[in-house]
């Protein structure tokens, strides 16, 4: 441990003691000044006022990190009772694990806001005091990487604490996965490495977390980091939960023969006593594998039946389910229920949606335009050495040049993290170009032979002069590289070529995955007490559930349509504190635009839960609005695929923005649209009245008859199911019989020409000089798609307002970004329609329609959320064509060509 590194941590114990929110800058300050003198007596170190001020600095920094308490939705049967039993409960458990907590570096208001939620969680638990027959069910909603895990090891704690005697933890379908659980389930609640509870070595030795706090009393576990619950382990163990002084814990995958194991151990060798002991049952990765989606007259999926059988198993039992992607949870019927299984896992009883820490580096961080974070670089198309798409049997013959360049950038981000005093730190870089195992361990060949060629040249070049060191080809391009993207981040380069031989000298490779090559992808300080520098290779291994300690680089050459899966695969969410600006990921820009679209929509729906709770909505309210969102149709497309048929959903459009960003590219198609358009902007020239405002063309009060017309006229792309014609038209005319019968029309054009292109062109006697947007995605169906998944710019929702609307609007909305679905929520405003030409670009720059190509977007004015749907319009999810598109990509996010489940 670096000195600076451990006077924070002895300022930062020093201030533990205190009331988060009684700690300034001045004691922060003092505190560090004292661990500095401490160190100075203890180990004879001198301390800069430099390095004071840098670390109370950090300190301050951790200190003013926040996290609210998130949105929860109950149930009306919800009755409190933990506060009437709180005095009765010795926190032992969550007591040491908030100790460990306080030791980790995790921020103080953090801590504090984690107490908080788990009390309200575990309080819509029931009391396991209680006697009679009760069981609960219920969801916490999180982000990707922001921090679940340590949020439901807290729940277990109080569990254990409040009286739960069985605590069963669901670890997602990967061994992987579990084993990564178990280890942090070890150090959070147990507080013994389960691995070596069999070691003829002292007890000290073996303490991990929350162990080396205080181990008067531990939880009993089946399961270690090494070993699921199987026959041989059942076979083995003879005892019963009444012989038990202390819970039950056991980390499970989520398998049908392992739960089968463990059902059958509790069946037979506790025949008579289940009902004694309440169960906590805590679902991780909630809507994957756990989910029935069988039809309802067919037998339920295999993982679903054996979780519904193990609650029936325990009169008294609570299921949690934690996922960061819902949707698939809610489309569960509340009603359903099965005689041989029992009721399925809709969370009728409580829905808490977790707000991140605002350290936390999510989608909208990393994928938002007008981010803080520069961190995302678009891979060019890499077709010709490694296609996105390809079979088991590709051999690549060499890396993409990019992917070298991403390798030097994790090798310079590790030397500026060295140079910053994180010699400890884990570090690691992220390679998923393949679901294939054998195609990996080829990519895992490829980029050990360049690491090697690396390593030989910076460890005989790194000591010489700076001009011979830069003759080697090898040391000039890491330098270039520097100078590109690392040149403000406070490091000269004869500082990080004094240091690169410390930096890549480390760095291992491995493959995650099910093959004979593969490691496990261990951090433990026992086997890494200095940190772990590796750079992972794998597949779907990489894209679930699974943490990648310090991950500064990613390499991404996946693609996908659904939404869950690109979630899941963004294994760079997270917290960067102190190297986010050393981060990177290279990915193929229609993922990126995917990301971007997933980012607006969850973040619509955070919103979207906040209202709901304000309007009193139960948990059975919040299910049918979700699945009454838009981006339900693509969720069911993916769920009924396979059955090729077509499936009616009932949408709700109210404070939507429903936009043409996937566009057909024939030649009629683009003429008949750009007649629509044509035709929609002379009607709004003679019925509407042009207003004055910032946008040139904007007529307001344009008869809904007219834009009844362009929507038939225009013709659409059919994987925008959304913005099918006759719900679309079904909602105009909903609208018209609310004394909505008039819309704002704008037609959206640039003020200049900022660069080449078609030029202006002339749409109903209206000037028009079209929108640039680059064209990089190739596209099913004879489509190309948009940037971003969107058509309309920032701001452009603000048509048809007054400034003092805008103003109010603004001022109401809490974010920093201000999003346009703000406008939306205006009372009394118009619907609005937004006609756009656009000069589409390929990758050279050069257009590709001459006349440009037309889109258009609707804003449904409204506040989504904030009541239940006044108005459903039936979309038809036509998947025929969705399975003869998209099944084939489906199957390759479904197989598991990686890693054994069983």
């Amino acid at each position: 441990m670096t000195t600076l590194t451990a006077i924070e941590d002895m300022a930062a114990n020093l201030l533990s003691v205190q009331d988060p929110s009684t700690v300034t800058s001045l004691r922060i300050r003092e505190a560090v000044h004292l661990a500095a003198k401490n160190m100075c007596v203890m180990y004879n170190e001198e301390v800069s006022e430099a390095d004071i001020s840098c670390v109370s600095k950090r300190l301050e920094e951790r200190f003013d990190i926040r996290m609210s308490l998130g949105t929860l939705f109950a149930a009306e049967h919800y009755k409190p009772w933990l506060d009437d039993a709180r005095g009765d409960i010795r926190w032992y458990y969550w007591d040491r694990y908030k100790r460990a907590l306080d030791g980790s570096r995790f921020p103080p208001n953090v801590i504090r806001s984690m107490n908080s939620i788990t009390d309200q969680i575990l309080d819509h638990l029931e009391n396991p005091e209680k006697t009679g027959s009760w069981n609960i069910k219920g969801m916490v909603v999180g982000n990707v990487q922001s921090g679940k895990t340590a949020n439901y090891i807290g729940l277990m704690c109080k569990a254990a604490d409040s009286g739960y005697r069985v605590i069963i933890v669901l670890a997602g379908i990967l061994n992987s996965l579990r084993n990564q659980t178990q280890e942090r389930v070890d150090a959070g609640f147990i507080g013994i490495d389960s691995s070596r509870i069999l070691e003829n070595a002292p007890l000290s030795d073996k303490l991990v977390g929350v162990g080396k706090k205080n181990i008067d009393r531990r939880p009993t576990s089946l399961t270690t980091t090494k070993q699921d619950f199987n026959t041989h382990t059942a076979r083995q163990i003879s005892m019963t939960l009444d012989q038990l002084n202390e819970p039950l814990v056991l980390v499970i995958k989520k398998h049908k023969g392992t739960l089968d194991n463990l059902i059958r151990w509790l069946k037979y060798n506790n025949p008579h006593n289940l009902k004694d002991h309440p169960m906590l049952l805590i679902d991780d990765e909630a809507d994957h594998a756990s989910i029935n989606t069988n039809k309802p007259d067919e037998v339920v999926t295999a993982i679903n039946g054996k979780i519904r059988e193990l609650r029936r198993l325990f009169e008294r039992s609570s299921y949690v389910g934690y996922t960061a992607t819902p949707f698939a949870n809610i489309f569960i019927d509340p009603d359903t229920n099965d005689e041989m299984v029992g009721d399925d896992l809709f969370p009728s009883d409580f829905i808490h949606s977790l707000d991140p820490p605002d350290n936390y580096i999510g989608p909208s961080k990393v994928f938002n335009d007008e981010s803080d974070l520069d961190i995302l670089r678009q891979l060019p198309d890499t077709e010709d050495v490694f296609p996105i798409k390809h079979k088991i049997d590709f051999t690549p013959s060499d890396l993409p040049p990019r992917l070298k360049e991403a390798i030097q950038c994790f090798i310079l981000s590790r030397a500026i993290r060295l140079l910053r005093g994180e010699s400890r730190a884990h570090n690691s870089m992220m390679i998923n170009v393949s679901r294939f195992t054998s195609v990996q361990t080829k990519v895992r060949l490829l980029v050990e032979d360049y690491l090697r060629n690396l390593q030989q040249a910076i460890s005989n070049h790194f000591k010489l002069p700076e001009t011979d060191a830069l003759r080697n080809s090898e040391m000039a391009g890491i330098r270039a590289l520097w100078e590109k993207e690392f040149l403000t981040a406070g490091q000269t380069w004869a500082n990080i070529q004094d240091v690169l031989k410390d930096a890549v000298s480390p760095i291992g490779v491995i493959e995650v995955n099910s093959s004979p090559t593969a490691e496990p992808l261990d951090y433990s300080e026992r086997n890494y007490p200095n940190g772990r520098n590796v750079i992972a290779i794998g597949g779907f291994s990489l894209s679930r559930g699974l943490t990648l300690e310090g991950l500064t680089v990613t390499y991404f050459l996946r693609n996908s349509v659904m939404y869950d899966t690109l979630m899941q695969m963004g294994r760079w969410f997270g917290y960067r504190d102190g190297y986010a600006d050393l981060c990177r990921i290279y990915m193929m820009p229609e993922a990126a635009s995917w990301y971007t679209h997933i980012s607006d929509v969850m973040e619509e729906l955070r919103d979207e839960f906040r209202r709901m709770k304000a309007a009193g909505m139960s948990p059975s309210d919040f299910g049918l609005c979700v699945r009454c969102h838009p981006t339900s149709l693509i969720v069911t497309a993916r769920n009924k695929m396979r059955t090729g048929h077509r499936v009616l959903r009932q949408i709700n459009l109210e404070g939507r923005l429903e936009e043409t960003w996937i566009l057909l590219k024939d030649a009629n198609t683009i003429n008949q649209n750009l007649a629509a358009v044509k035709a929609m902007v002379s009607a709004a020239k003679e019925h509407g009245r042009k207003t004055t405002s910032n946008f040139e063309y904007l007529w307001k009060d344009v008869p809904a008859e007219y834009v009844l017309n362009f929507v038939e006229d225009f013709r659409n792309h059919w994987a925008l199911p959304d913005m099918q014609k006759a719900p679309l038209k079904d909602y105009v005319q909903w609208l018209v019989s609310q004394q909505k019968d008039r819309w704002d029309v704008v037609l959206v054009g640039l003020k200049e020409q900022k660069q080449p292109g078609i030029g202006s062109q002339i749409i109903s006697g209206c000037k028009v000089i079209p929108q640039v947007r680059k064209i990089n995605m190739k596209y099913p169906g004879n489509g190309i798609a948009l940037p971003n998944s969107r058509v309309a710019s920032r701001g452009l929702e603000k048509a048809g307002l007054s400034e003092e609307e805008i103003r109010k609007a603004e001022i109401d909305c809490e974010s920093k970004n201000k999003p346009d679905r703000i406008y939306r929520g205006v009372e009394g405003r118009n619907p609005l329609l937004m006609l756009h030409i656009l000069d589409c670009h390929d990758n050279d720059d050069r257009p590709l329609f001459s006349d440009g190509i037309a889109a258009y977007g609707i804003s449904f004015p409204g506040q989504a959320g904030s009541r239940m749907p006044e108005k459903l319009v039936e979309y038809v999810v036509d998947l025929v064509w969705w399975k003869n598109e998209y099944l084939s990509l489906i199957e390759e996010e479904g197989d598991d060509d990686e890693e054994s489940m069983g």
